[in-house]
Parts: C-alpha cells; sequence; structure tokens
C-alpha cells in the first residue's frame, strides 16, 4: 500500500510541476484606423457599415467616411464595408502591438455607369522579408493573392486592369495587373509580388477596376 500511494503522490507532484511551468502569454493591442471611399469619386462615404473578422466592434463611417477601432487584440483581421447602393468590399490588415494599421476601403457604386461588370478583392497577403545584401538589412515584399470575377451574365470580357494599393509604416505602393479573356460569370485568382524597400506592411487593397 505504502508504495501505491508514494506512486499516487509522485503522479500529483509532476503534475502540479508541469502545470507551474506553463506560461500564460499577455494579450497586446493595436488600433486600425480607416477610410471607405467612392471608387469612381474617391470621395469618402459616410454612413458605412463597419465589421470585422475575428469580430470587434461594430462601427459606422463618419460623414468622411473615416472610422477607427482602438484597442484590438494584435493579428490579422478582415474588414467589410456595406452599405445600400454600393458593392460590399473586404480588405486585409496587420495589428501590431501599440501600432495604428492602415485600412483604406473602396466602394463601387451598385448603378455605377452601367458597365460595370467586373469585381476584384484581395483574399490572401503576406509580408516576406529577404536578406539581399552584405549589411544585414531585411528587403520587404508584398505576396499578394486576388480574385477577380466577371459579373455579368452574357457580357464576356475581353481586357481589365486592376488597381492596388499597398500601406506600409513608410509610403504607400502602386501595383496595376493586367489580363485578358474573361467569360461572362468566370472568375479567376491570381497573384503577385511587390517590393516595398525595407518597410512594415499594413494592408494591402483593390483601389479600383478597368475594364477595355
Amino acid at each position: 500500500m505504502n508504495i501505491k500511494y508514494s506512486i499516487i503522490a509522485l503522479l500529483c507532484m509532476t503534475a502540479l510541476w508541469g502545470c507551474s511551468k506553463e506560461t500564460i502569454t499577455p494579450e497586446t493591442f493595436g488600433n486600425i484606423n480607416g477610410q471607405v471611399l467612392n471608387s469612381e469619386t474617391e470621395e469618402g462615404v459616410g454612413g458605412v457599415n463597419i465589421t470585422t473578422s475575428p469580430a470587434t466592434n461594430s462601427i459606422i463611417t463618419n460623414q468622411d467616411g473615416s472610422f477607427t477601432l482602438n484597442e484590438v487584440t494584435t493579428g490579422n483581421y478582415n474588414i467589410t464595408a456595406s452599405k445600400s447602393d454600393f458593392e460590399s468590399a473586404t480588405v486585409s490588415v496587420k495589428v501590431r502591438e501599440g501600432k495604428t494599421a492602415t485600412a483604406q476601403i473602396y466602394l463601387d457604386p451598385e448603378d455605377g455607369n452601367g458597365e460595370k461588370s467586373l469585381t476584384a478583392q484581395v483574399t490572401a497577403w503576406n509580408e516576406r522579408r529577404v536578406n539581399v545584401d552584405s549589411t544585414g538589412s531585411d528587403s520587404t515584399f508584398a505576396d499578394v493573392e486576388y480574385e477577380v470575377t466577371n459579373s455579368s451574365d452574357d457580357t464576356d470580357i475581353d481586357e481589365y486592369e486592376v488597381y492596388f494599393k499597398i500601406y506600409t509604416t513608410g509610403e504607400t505602393f502602386s501595383r496595376e495587373e493586367a489580363d485578358t479573356a474573361l467569360a461572362a460569370g468566370e472568375r479567376n485568382i491570381a497573384e503577385f509580388s511587390k517590393y516595398v524597400h525595407q518597410t512594415t506592411i499594413d494592408s494591402v487593397v483593390v483601389s479600383g477596376t478597368y475594364v477595355e
């Protein structure tokens, strides 16, 4: 019996020792500042519903289209802007501890000019750092995946362009991607890489589209 109790006591002490070794990582927080713009006029759009995934607060943009989310847990977020008479749009941002990420969202009017059949969105992006010289400095690349859809039921697109903005802690970079032959109802997924110097990326967004 003494041996049995000794084994049980040893197991309990081992379990308690293991628990004492566990460390709890404290939560860290940052902020998101953003603005919603009309893709055709580039004017701010007020009264837009802003939601995030993972969920934070649901808020409405100010008259100039601006919005702020304070003290959100660090990590990656998808931010969706929705308002009647506009197509909803989503951008992805990365929130870092003690920093403010920038989110700029362009909404396409539903009525538009009667020819708006191309929609595009960033589906994923990654910040890639590469050491390219002997100084020890890392160069940053934005690896971006995006989706383009011809929402028309009966009109093929012969040629199109998609325009991107890459927001970083240093400056804003632009990128243009072009392709051809998108049939009615067809969806295409593509990707690109963009060198953004030695900066840290906040967000990557579609800033506009053009159909030939």
